[in-house]
């Protein structure tokens, strides 16, 4: 045939094999024997330094299957030496280290009883790099639909569901057989749900009708909105928008907590509007160019506007005119008193103050800023009429003048009734001091004139004896041994009246004179108990004494003296009522260099936890009319407290005794010019 050139079979495969794009090797024996230009080019060696390379030498140190290269490539080879061509991706590498991904193909060819195995190599490092990047940008899809606040779908040109996420199914409620393995066409969709019930915004329509409805929407080219009203009573507030080439994207929301706070906030508002115009102050608002924009019927009433001057954006400084032009603000140039107020207006500062105006009512006015995020907003001011409260307050404080005069005069009176009754229990606590002194002096002075009758009598009758002129020896004796046991006798009941006497004397000088001096604490305090014992023994108690000799005080014994007195008084009346075995401990302790604890304890009754706080109040008393007047340990607390400038505390437990704990400073703080008298002792 003229211009037909006749090419060989074998020159048509080389032409083809050196114009592959991809890399063609044949490897035998596990030594490449043969390869096309691109595989010099996509390996960057030459033909030569291919031919004398194996295929780990093209490889990475490791595959994706984790194995290494040699491993994984003898693998390959053997497979397709017994009959099954292998494709696989694997991580080749270039002349220069730089490694790329590659998909390889392998194929067996026989030729003359020679087995090699045919490699197709084709570098698909930018196909890689696409389907990676397109990974990503899917992934980052996924994850905004699934993180998206609503529902989203998207809808293609064929009314197809092509994408969605979870939150639209949820929302929804739609039926996971409809979405599982699929993308279902919209129509689907819309049947699944009107079947359910759905779409109460079209209440009144058919199932047909409603089909119709929906697929005119998604079918058009504009965007749509509407609120659809869910069978479970939720709204869902349905967006959709075109996209270009076709479909819709779709996003849902569910508004239902939305509409309820429009709900709540138009009805809010209603009783807002309700409040203000019930209001019996006057209120306005103003905004950040002191122009009105809120009041209500009050603001009118009480700063008598009328209505025709008051509207949303009037002017503050229109409103000043009008209080200014009828007198309101007093005599002066209008101009000058419209300016000082509109000036102390546009601080937004707050305040409070009083005004009277012209017809006699008395305003309150209270303003305060407004502010949002730190930025002015406005000024709201509330005007609230007075002047019936002025009146009250003018006649309450007359009142309260009166009676401050009448609750002065009755205060001097109780306390000069106080004062009486504190010298009236102070001469009791002397007279019952005077009682028990003369009953224990009544003991050693009967003894000493009974021992003192006996040693007369035997006296008389030894007399007799020796004028009759029969005495005896043995009678002198007997006589003698008798009158040294007498003087005995008398000697110690006198020395008892005599220490008795000595302990009355100086209890009664410090009672009666509440000097200061320096003292141990515990001859004080035996010499003030020995005066008692007598009251101590009829009540059948036991006094035990921890004192130790050397806490000194330079204080008033006489003051302390009415303390130990009257903490005595009080447990003998209070303390041992049906409980026998009575026994009250004192005691002292150091605290320090400058205090002394004194503690008073007793093991009786206790006091209820109701009446502990009022102990020291002044007339509190269980026994009244029983001997109690309720001043005892009032008088113990002023003593404490004042004058020995201590202080006292309760500890009692119903059932389990009661301790006063005092804690007394050595060297008192006031001095004897300058000393109270607290319970009038010095009277």
């Amino acid at each position: 045939m003229p211009g037909k050139v006749e090419v060989s079979r074998v020159a048509l495969y080389r032409a083809m094999v050196e114009q592959a794009l991809d890399a063609l090797l044949v490897l035998e024996g596990g030594i490449f024997i043969d390869c096309n230009p691109s595989a010099e080019k996509m390996f960057g060696l030459s033909r030569e330094q291919l031919l004398a390379s194996a295929p780990v030498h093209l490889s990475a140190a490791s595959q994706f299957d984790g194995r290494d290269s040699l491993t994984a490539a003898n693998s390959y080879i053997e497979l397709t030496k017994a009959g099954q061509p292998q494709r696989f991706e694997w991580a080749s590498r270039r002349a220069d280290g730089s490694l790329f991904t590659s998909e390889v193909a392998l194929n067996l060819l026989e030729d003359n009883g020679r087995l090699c195995i045919v490699a197709v190599v084709r570098d698909i490092s930018e196909r890689k790099q696409a389907e990676l990047s397109t990974r990503k940008k899917n992934e980052k899809l996924r994850v905004l639909l699934e993180n998206f606040p609503g529902g989203v779908s998207l809808i293609d040109e064929n009314l197809r569901v092509v994408a969605w996420n979870g939150e639209l199914l949820r929302m929804l409620d739609l039926p996971p057989a409809l979405f599982q393995g699929q993308q279902p066409l919209a129509r689907e969709v819309f049947e699944a749900n009107i079947k359910r019930g759905e779409y109460g915004e079209f209440s009144s329509a058919s199932d047909e009708e409603k089909l119709a409805k929906l697929m005119a929407i998604i079918q058009s080219d504009i965007p749509y909105s509407y609120e659809r009203l869910r069978s479970d009573g939720s709204i869902i507030e349905v967006r959709g928008v075109p996209v270009e080439g076709g479909g819709f994207v779709t996003t849902c929301m569910d508004v239902t907590a939305k509409r309820r706070i429009e709900i709540e906030f138009r009805k809010q508002s209603l009783f807002l509007k309700a409040v203000l115009a019930h209001m019996p102050q006057g209120l306005s608002v103003f905004d950040d160019q002191l122009k009105l924009y809120l009041w209500n019927q009050g603001f009118l009433d009480v700063l008598d506007y009328h209505a025709d001057a008051i509207y949303q954006g009037v002017p503050f400084e229109d409103l000043l005119r009008i209080m200014a032009e009828r007198g309101e603000y007093g005599e002066g140039d209008i101009e000058e008193l419209i300016s000082t107020r509109l000036t102390l207006a546009r601080q937004f500062q707050a305040h409070q103050f009083e005004r009277t105006r012209p017809n006699a009512h008395t305003h309150l006015v209270q303003g305060k800023p407004i502010h949002e995020n730190g930025k002015l907003q406005g000024f709201v001011t509330t005007y609230t009429d007075i002047t019936e409260l002025k009146k009250v307050q003018t006649a309450l404080s007359k009142a309260n003048a009166l009676l401050e005069q009448n609750i002065a005069e009755r205060t001097t009176e109780l306390r000069h009734t106080q004062d009486d009754l504190m010298r009236s229990e102070k001469l009791a606590a002397l007279g019952s001091l005077v009682a028990g002194v003369a009953h224990e002096l009544n003991t050693p002075i009967g003894n000493s004139l009974l021992t003192a009758s006996t040693l007369q009598a035997k006296t008389q009758e030894f007399a007799q004896k020796i004028s009759e002129g029969n005495i005896r020896r043995s009678d002198l004796t007997a006589y003698l041994q008798a009158a040294q046991h007498a003087s005995e006798l008398i000697e110690h009941g006198l020395n008892n009246a005599a220490d008795l006497v000595a302990s009355f004397k100086q209890v009664a000088v410090d009672q009666a004179s509440s000097k200061r001096r320096r003292f141990q604490l515990s001859k004080v305090c035996h010499d003030v108990i020995a005066t008692m014992m007598a009251k101590i023994r009829q009540a059948g108690l036991r006094i035990n004494m921890d004192i130790p000799e050397h806490i000194e005080l330079d204080s008033f014994p006489g003051p302390l003296d009415q303390v130990i007195c009257n903490l005595v008084d009080n447990a003998i009346l209070h303390a041992f009522e049906g409980k026998p075995d009575g026994q009250i401990w004192i005691s002292a302790t150091m605290l320090g260099q400058d205090r002394v604890e004194l503690r008073f304890d007793d093991n009786g009754v206790g006091i209820p936890t109701e009446n502990l706080g009022r102990v020291f109040d002044p007339f509190f008393t269980t026994k009244l009319g029983q001997g109690g007047t309720g001043l005892g340990m009032n008088i113990v607390y002023n003593i404490v407290t004042s004058l020995l400038g201590g202080d006292i505390r309760i500890e009692s437990e119903e059932g389990d005794g009661t301790s006063f704990i005092m804690q007394i400073p050595l060297v008192a703080t006031v001095n004897d010019t300058d000393s109270p008298d607290p319970a009038g002792l010095a009277d």
